[in-house]
């Protein structure tokens, strides 16, 4: 494999996806993107393991002019992955995979970036902004730009950041038509160092504007996620509508997300409600194959005792007790003595079935 004639002609279909009049929403055009990607990461692949183009232990003085072109591949490769889209699915699912496509464009910038960093191709400025990444994969947009305590101090400290790296941009482009120029003329004798010279200022200028896209692509990623979440606790809180009252569980157990809004702790630390993840699958089951009804969850004698814990059990008064006569209250003695003869009178006067004789034969 040429790798010269091979990255030409990968530019070339870079070239025609970015001049494309077909929207990138369509399936031909992602199609074509997808084609073109998959070239790009064959031909990266091939400068890695089998070119032996680059080395780890090499400065960029080892490096030959021809294959200085090469390191902006993963600029190319990101720019790609940037367009890249899903026309199929839901807008809720289409967006989760655009978040993971621009995750992972902002992975081929940082590693362009980088990659620039090792051989000391990228400007200082940026150079610094860059090691001070928390996670060098994965940037947040409050560490591309310094930042300061007072609020008008940061935005103004950002917009001058800005301006500068928009005139460093700016005055690299008009270096590189200089340079391209020069190399029309057939009269220049220093025709390869004028165009490493070309390769680096362009990879300079590359890297200027993976700076500022980065910003753009980490806002669009804040932005994403945000909807995201924002639709989740939608369909979180989203009630459906009850159809059949008769399945619903007397225990007063329900499988519906909004009981999950519900809080489960108190803030002193006390169990608001209890709750059971179960399997669907075996709730059903246990409803056909079980009993008609809700078996018992506590035993009789367990009951009772939580019956008797929380005083829902009516208990009457102490048994009477016989009290003992007195044998010195003469009255109340005498009393007893005339109510027990009067009603040995009356028992003897009237027998036992002596009442009614009416009916009897």
């Amino acid at each position: 494999m040429n790798a010269s004639q091979e990255y030409d002609k990968f530019l070339k279909e870079f070239a025609q996806i970015k001049e494309s009049a077909s929207r990138q929403d369509s399936k031909e055009y992602q199609e074509i993107l997808t084609k073109c990607l998959a070239h790009g990461l064959n031909f990266k692949t091939f400068i890695q393991t089998k070119s032996h183009l680059f080395s780890t232990n090499e400065t960029l003085d080892d490096v030959s002019t021809k294959s200085l072109r090469f390191l902006s591949l993963d600029y190319y490769l990101a720019q790609m992955m940037a367009r890249k889209q899903v026309v199929t699915g839901s807008p809720a699912q289409r967006n989760i995979v655009r978040l993971k496509f621009l995750q992972k464009t902002v992975q081929l910038l940082v590693q362009f970036l980088v990659s620039l960093q090792d051989y000391c191709i990228l400007p200082e400025s940026l150079s610094k902004r860059v090691d001070k990444f928390e996670s060098l994969w994965e940037p947040k947009l409050e560490e591309l730009y310094s930042s300061a305590k007072d609020e008008l101090k940061d935005a103004t400290l950002k917009r001058q950041e800005k301006i500068e790296l928009y005139r460093t941009g700016r005055e690299m482009e008009m270096q590189i038509k200089l340079l391209e120029n020069k190399l029309d003329n057939d009269d220049d004798d220093d025709a390869e160092e004028t165009l490493r010279l070309l390769y680096l200022t362009q990879l300079k200028q590359l890297a200027s504007e993976s700076w500022n896209q980065l910003e753009q692509i980490l806002m669009e990623i804040e932005l994403l996620n945000n909807f995201t979440n924002s639709v989740s606790e939608d369909n979180s809180e989203e009630r459906v509508p009850d159809t059949d009252t008769s399945e619903k569980d007397p225990t007063g157990y329900t499988e519906k997300l909004e009981s999950l809004n519900k809080p489960l702790i108190s803030k002193s630390g006390k169990v608001l409600r209890n709750f059971t993840l179960l399997d669907k699958k075996d709730q059903l089951k246990s409803k056909v194959f079980g009993y008609g009804q809700y078996g018992p969850t506590m035993t009789v004698e367990e009951f009772l005792a939580k019956e008797f814990e929380e005083n829902r059990v009516l208990q009457g008064g102490a048994e009477p007790v016989e009290e003992e006569p007195d044998e010195d209250d003469f009255e109340s003695n005498d009393l007893a003595t005339y109510k027990a003869r009067a009603w040995d009178d009356f028992t003897e006067s009237n027998p036992k079935g002596s009442g009614n004789t009416m009916n009897r034969g």
